[in-house]
C-alpha cells in the first residue's frame, strides 16, 4: 500500500503510521515519520503486508503533541484490502489547531491538545509558571509557580504579619498580609509602623529594642544640670532624666564687692563666678556684707550699726587750705583728694599733707569741675569755658586740651577706666555731652570731642561706667515756661541718650546733682528741695531735707538707701544725710560749701569758700 498522510494548522511533535491485521489485532507494526518544522505537510509511506497477515488491514496515522511520548492530538484510520498484486493508495488526513504556533494543540472540543490558551504562545504545558494571573503551564492554576510570594498571617489585623507564619501563594490568602515583622501578632498596637509612644518596657515598633525612642539608659542631665540616665516615667507617659545627685544652691556677687549673696541658681553645675555659700548679708549694696566697719551702715547685717567701737577714731574735721574758694573736690582713695578753684588753684591732699599744683597748668584757668582716677590719682579738671587739663600726683607735668565751638559753660565732670583707657565725660549748660578718651602714655593730648547734644541745660553727670551713665538738668529753652527737670541715660546698645520718665509731681526747677550707686539704684537732687530716687529703672520722689522750708540742693553722693549725702545752700548747715527714713545735719558749717564727693560711705569730702575743706572718716 501507498499511504498518503496530510496535516495542516498545527505542527506535530511526532508522526506515526500503524498497520493492524484485522484478523488478528495483536499483529501490528508502527513506523515513526520524520516531521519538518512547518504547520502543513504531506508524507508518503509504503506499507507491505507480512506473509502471515490477512489481506484486510487497518492503517492508522497518529499525530502526537510535543514528542512521541506526548498525547495523541489527531488520528486518521482507514480499512484497506491489500491487493494480491500491485499497489493500492490510502489517504489519511490529520486535523488539529495550534493557532498561536507554540507547538501545542489547543485543548478544546475539536482539538485534543493540552494548550489551555491557544491564543497566547507563552501559555502551554512546560512553560515557566509565574504569578501573573494566568495558568502559563496549563496545570490547572498558577499555584505551582516556583517563586510564589510569601504572605504572613496577621492575627491581630494591624497590617503586619508574623514572620514565622508564612504562606506562599500567588493570590493573598484571607487573613494574611505582605508586610512581616510583627513581633506580637496578638496585639494590634505592636508592629513596625508604630512609634514608641509609651515608655513601658515593651518593644512596640518591633525593632528589637524596647523604648528606644526614649533613649532609656542613655546619659542625660536634668533641668538642674545633674548627671543621670533616662528612665521611663510613671504610667509610661514618657521618659525622665533621673539623677541621684543633689542640686546645690549657688550665690553670685550682685553688688560687686567680692562677696556672694544673691541667689543665682539651684543646680549641680556651678555658674561662672558663683559660690555655694552666701557670704554677703546684703548683696544689693557693695558696702554691706562682711565685717563691720565705720560707715553708718549695718555691714554684718546683725541689726546694729557701727557696733564694736569701729568708729572710735572717725570724726569730722575742717581744714583751711589757703584763702581761695574751692569750686570742686574729688577723692580717689581713702585720705586722698584733689581741690580745684579759680586762678589755677590746684591742690593734692594726702592725709595730713597738702601739695600745691597751682603752677602745673598755669594760673589763668578758673577750674570749676574735677574728677580723679582711682587707679593712680591722676586728676582731670575743667573750666566753665571748655579748657581741660590733667595732672598726676607724682609729676609736675600738665596735659591741656581745649574744646572749641561749644557755647555755654561746662558744669560737671566724671570718668571711668576700662581696658587701659580712661574716658572722661563732661556736660554743659547748652546740653552738650563732651568726651575725652585718654590712653597712656600720652605723647600728643587727645582731643575733647562733642559726643552729642541733648535738649536740656545739663548740670551734672555721674556713673560707674558707660552702662550706668546719667546726666541731669532742666529743659529751659521755652520762653515764659519754668525749667522742667530732666534726666538722660546713655543706652550702650544704641549709643543714644534716652530721656527717662520722671514722676508727675516732680515740679519745676533744675536738677543739679546725680549719684549712681549701681545699675539699679541712683539719686538726683535739685532746686526746691527736690530729691529723686531711681530703683530698677523707675524714678520716685523722696521727702526733702528741711521739710516745707526745703533748701536748694546742689550735689549728692549716695551709697545705699540708708546712706545718702546731700549738699545744699542752707546757711550754717550745707551738709545733710538721709538714712532711709529721715534727714539729719551731721556737721553744720559756717563757711559756704560748694562741692561734695565720696567714693565710699566710710569717708566724705566737701569744700567751699575761704579755703574750707571738710572731711568725715578715719585719721
Amino acid at each position: 500500500m501507498r499511504v498518503e498522510i496530510f496535516y495542516a494548522t498545527f505542527h506535530p511533535g511526532c508522526l506515526t503510521v500503524t498497520a493492524l491485521d484485522e484478523a488478528d489485532v495483536s499483529r501490528t507494526e508502527t513506523q515513526q515519520l520524520a516531521v519538518e518544522d512547518r504547520n502543513s505537510d504531506a508524507k508518503t509511506v509504503a506499507v507491505f503486508r507480512k506473509a502471515d497477515w490477512s489481506r484486510r488491514l487497518q492503517v492508522i496515522a497518529s499525530a502526537h503533541e510535543g514528542s512521541c511520548a506526548g498525547p495523541v492530538v489527531a488520528t486518521s484510520t482507514r480499512q484497506v484490502e491489500v491487493p494480491t498484486s500491485g499497489t493500492t493508495a490510502v489517504y489519511l488526513d490529520l486535523r488539529a489547531e495550534d493557532l498561536d504556533g507554540d507547538g501545542f494543540v489547543a485543548a478544546s472540543a475539536s482539538s485534543r491538545g493540552t494548550d489551555c490558551d491557544d491564543a497566547d504562545a507563552a501559555v502551554h504545558p512546560g512553560a515557566p509558571e509565574t504569578c501573573d494571573g494566568k495558568d502559563s503551564n496549563c496545570s490547572g492554576d498558577e499555584e505551582d509557580a516556583p517563586s510564589k510570594p510569601g504572605f504572613y498571617v496577621d492575627a491581630d489585623g494591624d497590617g503586619h504579619g508574623d514572620l514565622s507564619r508564612v504562606l506562599r501563594a500567588c493570590v493573598r490568602p484571607a487573613g494574611t498580609v505582605l508586610e512581616p515583622g510583627d513581633c506580637n501578632d496578638n496585639d494590634p498596637s505592636v508592629h513596625p509602623a508604630v512609634s514608641e509612644l509609651l515608655c513601658d518596657g515593651r518593644d512596640e515598633d518591633c525593632d528589637g529594642t524596647a523604648d528606644d525612642d526614649f533613649r532609656v539608659g542613655a546619659a542625660c542631665k536634668t533641668e538642674l544640670g545633674c548627671a543621670g540616665a533616662w528612665a521611663c516615667a510613671a504610667k509610661g507617659s514618657g521618659a525622665a532624666c533621673n539623677s541621684t545627685q543633689t542640686p546645690v544652691t549657688w550665690y553670685a556677687d550682685g553688688d560687686g564687692d567680692g562677696l556672694t549673696g544673691t541667689f543665682k541658681s539651684l543646680s549641680c553645675e556651678a555658674p561662672t563666678g558663683a559660690k555655694s555659700v552666701a557670704e554677703d548679708c546684703d548683696d544689693a549694696s557693695r558696702f554691706r556684707g562682711g565685717s563691720e566697719v565705720c560707715d553708718r551702715l549695718d555691714n554684718d547685717c546683725d541689726g546694729l550699726t557701727d557696733e564694736g567701737g569701729v568708729c572710735a577714731t572717725n570724726n569730722w574735721t575742717t581744714r583751711t587750705l589757703w584763702s581761695t574758694a574751692w569750686e570742686a573736690v574729688t577723692t580717689y582713695a581713702q585720705g586722698k583728694a584733689w581741690l580745684a578753684g579759680p586762678g589755677g588753684w590746684l591742690a593734692h591732699v594726702n592725709g595730713a599733707g597738702v601739695a600745691d599744683f597751682s603752677t602745673a597748668c598755669g594760673t589763668t584757668s578758673d577750674w570749676t569741675v574735677a574728677w580723679a582716677r582711682p587707679s593712680d590719682g591722676r586728676v582731670f579738671v575743667g573750666t566753665a569755658e571748655g579748657t581741660f587739663a590733667s595732672v598726676h600726683p607724682t609729676s609736675s607735668g600738665c596735659v591741656m586740651q581745649t574744646v572749641s565751638g561749644v557755647p555755654g559753660t561746662v558744669t560737671s565732670l566724671v570718668g571711668y577706666e576700662r581696658s587701659g583707657t580712661t574716658t572722661v565725660y563732661a556736660v554743659t549748660s547748652t546740653g552738650h555731652v563732651l568726651r575725652w578718651e585718654w590712653r597712656e602714655p600720652v605723647s600728643t593730648p587727645p582731643p575733647v570731642v562733642v559726643a552729642t547734644q541733648l535738649a536740656a541745660n545739663l548740670r551734672s553727670i555721674h556713673g560707674l561706667g558707660p552702662d550706668t551713665l546719667l546726666a541731669v538738668g532742666a529743659e529751659d529753652f521755652q520762653p515764659g515756661v519754668a525749667p522742667l527737670p530732666r534726666v538722660y541715660r546713655l543706652d550702650v546698645a544704641s549709643g543714644q541718650w534716652i530721656r527717662e520718665e520722671l514722676p508727675a509731681d516732680v515740679g519745676t526747677g533744675y536738677l543739679r546733682g546725680v549719684s549712681v550707686v549701681d545699675g539699679a539704684l541712683a539719686y538726683a537732687v535739685g532746686e526746691h528741695g527736690l530729691v529723686l530716687r531711681r530703683q530698677a529703672g523707675t524714678w520716685d520722689k523722696l521727702p526733702p531735707p528741711g521739710g516745707a522750708a526745703a533748701p536748694e540742693l546742689l550735689d549728692v553722693a549716695a551709697f545705699h538707701p540708708n546712706a545718702v549725702y546731700v549738699l545744699s545752700n542752707k546757711s550754717g548747715t550745707f551738709l545733710h544725710r538721709f538714712d532711709g527714713t529721715a534727714w539729719s545735719e551731721p556737721y553744720p558749717q559756717g563757711q559756704v560749701l560748694q562741692s561734695l564727693d565720696a567714693i565710699s560711705p566710710r569717708e566724705q569730702w566737701a569744700a567751699g569758700q575761704g579755703g574750707t575743706l571738710v572731711r568725715w572718716g578715719p585719721p
